[in-house]
């Protein structure tokens, strides 16, 4: 659909997808190539902002607008009646969680980040027993190479299994805090 542009059904579109699914930069992209204009957590902008630009856009003064989030915009708690109506008639394309094919290159470049090369069973046991989600690969990509390093060793397979049992014991004995 990014592609499709100029030819989208309206001028302006929505991006929704969960946080690491590559909203950004699929929206950098998109901009770059096109020179349109890319709002990314689009929630967040006020809404006085995003009824203008969403205005140009529609008044043909800006060459499209690609807006991206990671929720629908009827969860935003939009106040102003004609923006949440050009919102819920803007056309929607919406990312998944990625598969394994997607997951082992971004969890290999996560490790390769830090400065580590692990084996593909490493990758794969991770991807198997433990969450699926990018920002949850960030994390335990992070916490392994911390282990790792104050144990002054390699992140391998056993390595992986042996911190992921070990943080799975911390979390179930934990005391709950008071708030």
């Amino acid at each position: 659909m990014l592609k499709a542009w100029p030819d989208w059904p309206a001028p302006v579109l929505l991006l929704l997808g969960p946080q690491g699914s590559g909203k950004t930069h699929l929206g950098q992209a998109w901009s770059s190539d096109t020179k349109g204009v890319f709002i990314d957590e689009a929630s967040s902008v006020s809404e006085s902002k995003l009824f203008a630009i969403m205005n140009q856009a529609l008044n043909g003064e800006i060459s499209g607008l690609l807006l991206a989030d990671r929720t629908a915009p009827e969860s935003w708690g939009t106040s102003l009646p004609d923006l949440r109506s050009r919102l819920s008639n803007t056309p929607v394309i919406t990312l998944d969680e990625p598969d394994d094919d997607i997951l082992e290159p971004i969890m290999r470049k996560l490790f390769e980040d830090k400065g580590r090369v692990v084996s593909q069973d490493v990758i794969k046991y991770l991807l198997k027993y433990h969450e699926r989600s990018i920002a949850a690969q960030r994390v335990i990509v992070l916490e392994l190479e911390a282990a790792a390093q104050r144990q002054k060793a390699d992140i391998t397979k056993t390595f992986a299994a042996k911190y992921l049992k070990s943080r799975s014991e911390r979390d179930l004995f934990a005391i709950p805090s008071e708030e």
